[in-house]
């Protein structure tokens, strides 16, 4: 029997929903591959949709995420932006500390359904 849980995600919004999940996971990929498309594929998503993701992300944001370099002999491939580590950094430690307290809120009210 699995037990009683909560999840929470968190999105950061201004007129519309622009950074989440899905987001963090394709540049925290990006960042492990050193490569969008590559990210890409290990998300099963497509390359045009991945960059409409970043460039509304970027709009919103203000700032760029990504640095790209378009392939050729070397290659090409994608990097993340100082900004954009500090930002990851911060959504990160927020997320943490909201899913601390979320837990702990949650144990108050609903310990004894666990």
């Amino acid at each position: 029997m699995d037990n009683l849980h909560y999840i929470l995600q968190i999105r950061l919004a201004k007129e519309e929903i622009f950074f989440g999940p899905g987001v963090r996971t394709l540049l925290k990929l990006t960042n492990e591959y050193d490569s969008l498309n590559a990210a890409c594929k290990q998300m099963n998503l497509s390359y045009t949709k991945a960059l409409r993701m970043i460039k509304g992300s970027e709009k919103n944001l203000g700032f760029k995420l990504l640095e790209r370099k378009i392939g050729g002999l070397g290659g090409g491939g994608s990097s993340l932006t100082q900004k954009c580590i500090e930002f990851l950094e911060k959504y990160e430690a927020y997320e943490n500390e909201l899913k601390n307290k979320a837990t702990e809120i949650f144990d108050e009210y609903f310990n004894e359904y666990l």
